[in-house]
């Protein structure tokens, strides 16, 4: 894509308030040639406090394991710590102790590991760079309501040599090689007298540039038909010690000098082996070396090379130089996926492979997109950093162009030192947005969009919902089991779904919440897994028609298999094979495999994974398009029982099965950037080209969970009483009497729903069935959906009689066998339940399975949840009350994303009461001795069904006092509204099986009016509240003072959309009642 004509963003006249986001670089203000990245303290866990973060980007850093402890004791084991800049020393000691830096600070990793990391206040520090990928989601602040796709990165650099010559007038000629003193001992080593620095060189594009080792850790590689990651490299050193180069004996045993004075350091890492040498110089071992720099070893830790001698010295001293090289002896490589078009035998070996580092060199390609064809004319330059060493793609060109001095390898002893560090780096970005608009930006303007619903965007493949249909297709017992134990779909299940309106967005308005669509004119598309797989050769979408329409947000789906994006790795069908590859035979079932994610099948081992894409290949020979799209090498192979035959094959390794999306055009049009040996190449592909997106493998913080992603935690507790001991016996167990309920924030911060039928009844309304017993008992019929005409109001709690519904989530958890111990218990929280239930809460309990219950809330007014039924099912385990109950949340409405981040759509609730989610607070976790089943229920009400739900997940506590990402919040809690009015429908269509009379009284209208007390009407009140909101939509104008209601300012158009089918399917159900 050209971009010369893209314009610049418009100058508003105002500078944008930022905050430091993580892998920001960034250098002190007193000391500019100190540079580094805001990091995490990783050992982070306390996620209480993770809200004090700075950061934008906080949410990536949530949890990073779950065994973790959660308090750290101290600093960590792995860290340098230093002082730079003034920090007050309770801010200091508060850090050190917590991990949590406070507002305003953030924490520094410097370029060196002589240089430590430090707590620094914001003032203090300079944004240099920021770490925006090429196809990342950005915005322009967090609140903006415009968000864009980064489609071409161009940057260029300032780069200072880490070796030169000086030039001796009076000789004529260049002296010896000396090294930058970047890389010596810092306020230690200065430039001798009549020495001069080499200039550096500015304005170098970044394209030109390269990094300075051949292969390194998570560079995406090709190797014998295989796409695999390096994990690890095991790296030798070469040094010059006394101009004389050496090899080391234990590349683990160097040293790195470090100088401090007491003021400077904070922290020395627990265990590091230290050399002190004077009262400021100390010596660390540090394993990770980079050519140029200054290190130190024992005379007997070296090795002559070259014909070189070791200086004779006391073998136990220490011997001083420069890094002259760092060669790879052993690569640890992860294989991904494999060319199921490629000649000759695959050799598939385990997922994790060891290769000698001069095997690896010689046969594999390096996946370098950033290496551009000549015709190209999209960028990625995003791959290389300030303080990165690097080399030049050309050198002989380079050096023409930059007149700079090169260092000829006979003065290094064979090894290339013409190497250079960045020192500073401007990036400018090009960013479609939303709106179909294309601007040029700083990168530094820009910040990563972290929303939770953004994932359709200009040229995004959608479907219509209402144009989906769940179909049979035949089933074959020939399916490998490896492809019936691939994981669920989380919205649809292993259901086959058939798509017949399929468009391309051409534009989004995220305010209004309504995209653009153009349709295709016949498609057909089958979708396997719930849409994790695109049915080959079933599918079709066919030719885009001239029909253009704007749909609602809300009436489109994305499906995995659809999903392309500018950045992808995708694994492609060559355009060139040959004609063996045709002689795979003909799929004699129903074909299972179809493009799909690497994320998908990563579960599967090397043999399955080339099993399921052999699969796919045989599925495409017969496709127009592959006919269409390919060549057909017909040259002949060597013979095949040749000693040298796939040795032959190997020869040229070829790279045209793997590429980079570098484009997706709002026609459909798809431009992959293909890998090679020298320059890449760009091609044109049909997206059934595409064979798999390889969505993850790369970097090492790939496996870091997003929002909304992590998983339900096991977390190992032990409870004691008050005095400190455990809990083991009946004996040490201390009964409550039962109004004494736990007094916490939590039962006092509740939100009670305003419901009419509160002033309409007294206690002597409610039959009680016994005297003696505060507990209720009814028969669970079948028919207590019908209720008669003279139902009063349904008690909050009720023991059932006969068993459970066999819809509860632990019906098939076998009843434990019960001490005297639990049977108290569980006796005292159904007693605590039958007195003090909040208004909003109906619990069900059965009395042949006194361990399970089924609890009702209405949701309270003034929320996106009023007036609508949530379910949950509890269990108390047979630990129980050591362990708190386990419960399941029932998400009716599948696939239409979590109404809270708390409540996950396959039932987890993540509460830290219930020993789901981690906590630095003892008080928030269950005791055994104080908390209660009814602590749990108004937990959830309280601090779960809430007005703004966005802030409920992990460390987002903060942003809601400061008013931070309040787009993203409305549009979290205008979705969860509309999602939840479908709650309502589905509560009535489909009767909740021991609550069919709570519903019925709740919602419905009676046929005939009781003279004693109204109903509710819930279902009527949530037809009116959304009328109300609708035509407050229709009679307003955004940022109108007069809010729409009390959870909401202002519906967005794509929400009126859906709200008026949805108005229309409650009030077809509010008639059918009264028939």
């Amino acid at each position: 894509m050209d971009t010369s004509g893209v314009p610049n963003a418009p100058n508003t006249g105002t500078s944008r308030t930022f905050k430091f986001d993580l892998d920001d670089t960034c250098c002190l203000k007193s000391n500019p040639s100190l540079t580094g990245i805001v990091v995490v303290w990783l050992p982070l866990i306390a996620l209480v406090n993770l809200a004090s973060l700075t950061y934008t980007a906080r949410e990536h850093i949530l949890i990073l394991t779950w065994q973790s402890q959660v308090n750290p004791s101290g600093p960590p084991e792995d860290y340098l710590v230093v002082s730079y800049t003034s920090v007050p020393q309770d801010v200091l000691t508060d850090f050190l102790q917590t991990g949590v830096p406070r507002k305003g600070y953030v924490f520094v990793e410097f370029d060196w590991f002589s240089q430590g990391y430090s707590l620094i206040h914001e003032d203090d520090l300079e944004l240099l760079d920021r770490y925006i990928d090429f196809g990342s989601h950005v915005k322009r602040n967090s609140d903006d309501t415009l968000y864009g796709t980064v489609i071409n990165a161009s940057a260029t650099c300032t780069l200072e040599p880490i070796a030169y010559r000086n030039y001796d007038d009076s000789l004529g000629e260049y002296g010896s090689v000396e090294f930058n003193e970047r890389l010596m001992p810092r306020s230690r080593t200065r430039p001798e007298a009549g020495s001069s620095r080499p200039l550096p060189l500015h304005n170098v594009p970044l394209s030109e540039l390269m990094h300075h080792q051949q292969f390194r850790e998570d560079d995406l590689i090709i190797y014998r038909q295989k796409l695999g990651v390096i994990r690890q490299v095991d790296r030798d050193a070469i040094l010059r010690v006394s101009n004389v180069p050496v090899s080391l004996v234990d590349p683990n045993a160097l040293e790195v000098p470090c100088i401090f004075d007491d003021k400077e350091l904070i922290w020395m890492p627990t265990g590091q082996p230290c050399r002190i040498v004077d009262a400021n110089l100390q010596y660390l071992e540090h394993d990770f070396v980079i050519p140029g720099q200054y290190v130190c070893t024992k005379y007997k830790n070296m090795r002559g090379i070259n014909g070189g001698v070791v200086p004779k010295e006391d073998i136990c001293s220490f011997g001083h130089g420069q890094v002259l090289s760092t060669p790879a002896t052993e690569y640890k490589v992860e294989w991904l996926c494999t060319n199921v078009f490629g000649l000759g035998t695959l050799e598939i070996s385990d997922k994790i492979e060891t290769l000698r580092a001069p095997v690896l060199e010689r046969d594999a390609v390096k996946c370098d997109f950033g290496n551009l064809p000549t015709e190209g004319t999209v960028k990625s330059d995003v791959c290389l950093h300030i303080g990165e060493m690097v080399r030049f793609r050309d050198p002989k060109s380079a050096f023409q162009k930059y007149l700079y001095q090169h260092i000829p390898l006979g003065e290094t002893f064979g090894y290339d030192m013409n190497i250079f560090q960045i020192t500073s780096k401007k990036t400018a970005l090009t960013v479609k947005w939303s709106d179909g608009s294309v601007t040029t930006e700083d990168i530094k303007s820009l910040c990563v969009s972290t929303g939770i619903d953004e994932n359709i965007w200009p040229g995004s493949i959608v479907v219509l919902k209402d144009g989906i249909e769940i179909i049979d297709l035949p089933a074959s017992e020939r399916i490998p089991a490896y492809i019936k134990q691939l994981p669920k779909h989380r919205r649809h299940g292993r259901s086959t779904i058939r798509a017949r309106i399929v468009g391309i967005v051409q534009a989004v308005d995220i305010r209004e919440q309504i995209a653009t669509v153009q349709w295709y004119k016949d498609p057909d598309v089958v979708l396997l897994h719930g849409g994790q797989i695109l049915a080959y050769p079933y599918s079709s979408l066919g030719e885009l028609s001239d029909t253009v329409s704007q749909v609602s947000l809300y009436e489109l789906d994305v499906f995995p298999c659809l999903e392309r994006l500018h950045g992808d790795i995708v694994l492609l069908a060559p355009d060139t094979i040959h004609e063996s590859a045709l002689m795979k035979g003909k799929l004699n079932t129903y074909n299972v495999a179809g493009p799909c994610t690497y994320s998908y099948t990563s579960s599967l081992s090397l043999s399955q994974v080339h099993a399921y894409l052999d699969a796919m290949s045989i599925s495409m020979l017969d496709a127009e398009w592959f006919k269409s799209t390919t060549t057909i090498d017909t040259t002949p192979l060597p013979p095949r029982h040749s000693y040298h035959y796939q040795r032959k094959l190997n020869k040229k390794p070829t790279a045209d099965f793997v590429g980079q999306i570098i484009a997706i055009e709002t026609n459909g049009d798809i431009t992959v950037r293909l890998a090679a040996t020298g320059a890449c190449r760009d091609i044109r592909v049909p997206f059934e080209k595409i064979m798999m997106v390889i969505n993850v493998g790369f970097s090492s913080s790939a496996g870091i969970p997003a929002p909304g992603d992590l998983s339900t935690m096991s977390m190992n507790t032990t409870y004691e009483d008050e005095e400190g001991s455990s809990i083991g016996d009946e004996d040490e167990w201390e009964t409550d009497e039962p109004d004494e309920i736990p007094d916490t924030n939590t039962a006092n911060d509740y939100i009670v729903p305003e419901s009419t039928e509160a002033d309409c009844f007294t206690e002597a309304d409610i039959d009680t069935g016994n005297g003696d017993s505060r507990l209720e008992m009814r028969e669970n019929s079948d028919d207590v959906a019908e209720q008669s005409e003279e139902m009063t109001l349904p008690p909050e709690f009720l023991i059932l009689e006969g068993i459970p519904p066999s819809d509860h989530h632990f019906i098939s958890k076998h009843e434990a066998r019960g001490s005297v111990l639990r049977t108290r218990c569980i006796q005292k929280e159904l007693d605590i339940l039958s007195e003090s239930l909040p208004p909003g809460i109906f619990v069900r309990a059965w009395e042949s399975r006194m361990d399970l219950l089924r609890v009702l809330f209405i949701g309270p007014e003034g929320t996106p949840y009023e007036y609508a039924p949530i379910v949950l099912d509890l269990h108390l385990p047979g630990d129980f009350p050591k362990k708190p109950p386990e419960a399941f949340f029932h998400s009716w409405i599948s696939g239409q994303g979590r109404i809270n981040p708390n409540l996950y759509e396959d039932g987890k609730i993540c509460l830290s009461i219930l020993g789901t989610w981690p906590t630095q607070n003892p008080e928030e976790t269950w005791s055994a001795t104080k908390s209660t089943v009814l602590q749990v229920l108004v937990s959830i009400m309280g601090l779960v069904l809430v007005k703004a739900p966005f802030y409920n997940e992990a460390g987002y506590e903060a942003l809601a006092a400061e008013g931070d990402r309040q787009v993203e919040s409305n549009k979290y809690t205008e979705r969860t509204f509309l999602t939840t009015r479908r709650y309502i429908k589905y509560a009535l269509d489909h009767p909740v099986s021991g609550m069919e009379d709570i519903v019925t009284w709740n919602y419905l209208p009676s046929r005939v009016r009781s003279i004693d007390c109204d109903r509710p009407l819930l279902l009527r009140r949530a037809i009116d509240a959304a009328l109300a909101m609708i035509d407050h939509h229709d009679n307003s104008s955004t940022g109108e003072e007069r809010r729409a209601s009390a959870f909401v300012s202002r519906l967005s158009l794509g929400a009126v959309v859906m709200l008026r089918k949805y108005i229309t399917e409650l009030e077809v159900l509010e008639v059918a009642a009264t028939v």
